[in-house]
């Protein structure tokens, strides 16, 4: 009967204590982690913006083209 609990539960089973209100285990870096991860998200958009800003760039130099030879 265990084997078909713990089927049925899956990886459920390290959940359980804090679906039925445990304590949740407290990660000693996750601050810093969780800092590591804002900062990455944060750079990642500055290179997003700064790439779609050469792309525009390109793209309106290729227009000014194109209203010139007309």
């Amino acid at each position: 009967m265990d084997f078909v609990m713990k089927q049925a539960l899956g990886g459920a089973t390290k959940d359980m204590g804090k679906m039925l209100g445990g304590e949740e285990e407290k990660d000693p870096d996750a601050q810093k982690k969780e800092e590591e991860r804002q900062e990455a998200l944060r750079q990642q958009e500055e290179e997003r913006k700064a790439k779609h800003a050469r792309m525009e760039a390109e793209r309106e130099k290729v227009r000014q083209q194109i209203r010139d030879k007309n």
